[in-house]
């Protein structure tokens, strides 16, 4: 019993010292992602919308473990006051310093050009830019549009079917999109 029992602390012991040399996994590349500025063709998005976007758009670049994106209620906190100027596409000044604030590689910033939950006849649609701009060199790694129209006619038009119907399309697009920029 004491040879069994010396065996298997043993093992435990040999597993452990394994375990802890084993290398780390692969975190990806640290991001940031900015909640969207929506545009004159997107005065139905409101606040949870624009919320929901950028975590999905978060969660979907962390899931593909290419990035390692940066808890968004933070990045919520330190973009706030000058969310406009950072997700401009004139200068990419702005969404560099929060970048160096944060301490990110990149900064994804965009803008919806267009959301509309329920359209005349019945369909939803977006049209969302991002761009992912490389902190470093102030450079834009990326840039780019994704326009989605639902598939079917929506039923309310509301944020949650919006999100289901439209926006999670446009999401996937775009963790796509810029996951094959790395």
């Amino acid at each position: 019993m004491k040879n069994i029992f010396t065996a298997l602390i043993l093992g435990l012991v040999i597993t452990g010292v394994s375990l802890a040399q084993a290398p780390a996994r692969y975190q990806g590349v640290k991001t940031a992602v900015v909640e969207f500025t929506p545009g004159a063709n997107a005065s139905a998005m409101n606040d949870m919308a624009k919320r929901q976007l950028q975590t999905t758009l978060s969660a979907s670049l962390n899931h593909t473990r290419k990035f390692d994106v940066y808890d968004t209620r933070h990045t919520r906190n330190a973009t706030q006051a000058n969310l406009t100027n950072i997700n401009s596409s004139s200068s990419t000044a702005a969404a560099v310093k929060v970048g160096k604030q944060l301490g990110v590689a990149y900064v994804v910033t965009g803008n919806v050009r267009e959301y509309i939950p329920k359209a005349t006849d019945g369909h939803g649609s977006a049209a969302v830019t991002v761009r992912m701009v490389e902190v470093a060199t102030g450079k834009v790694k990326y840039s780019g549009e994704v326009t989605v129209r639902s598939g079917k006619p929506m039923r309310t038009g509301g944020v949650p079917e919006m999100h289901a119907e439209v926006m999670r399309h446009v999401v996937d697009q775009f963790t796509d999109l810029l996951a094959g920029r790395l």
